[in-house]
């Protein structure tokens, strides 16, 4: 299949955040990874991601073969047509990762106010800190 000048809808900026919002639809521990190609491939649809070009992946069973993987141009595209034919999908998306991240962050916070207790009893000084 040979290539042929393309339109490019995102920034490469852009393309990430589409690919987050996506994987908010998908398992937290099973998203597309963006990699890197050591040898030549062909994507979902067709199109041929070389050596050295940046990639897109998604782990979907246990097997190693059980990838699926696009080019970024073919990314660009599924994400064009994914959040610009149902415009409905991006806030929702955006609604899921805004609570993954409020989860991850109040996690973090139990964490940092279990490890401020520890450090506070080992704290020669005895002073308090703020929480």
């Amino acid at each position: 299949m040979s290539r042929q000048p393309v339109e490019h809808f995102y920034s490469e900026k852009e393309l990430h955040e589409m690919v987050s919002r996506i994987n908010a639809f998908a398992s937290e521990y099973s998203p597309w990874k963006f990699t890197h190609a050591r040898k030549e491939h062909q994507d979902l649809f067709r199109e041929v991601i070389k050596p050295g070009e940046y990639y897109f992946k998604h782990g979907g069973g246990p097997a190693f073969d059980d990838v699926v993987k696009l080019s970024a141009l073919s990314m660009e595209k599924l994400c064009f047509a994914l959040f610009e034919s149902a415009v409905i999908l991006k806030p929702i998306a955006d609604q899921i990762l805004k609570r993954r991240q409020k989860h991850l962050f109040q996690v973090m916070s139990k964490l940092s106010i279990v490890g401020n207790r520890k450090d506070e009893k080992s704290d020669p000084s005895g002073a308090k800190r703020n929480r």
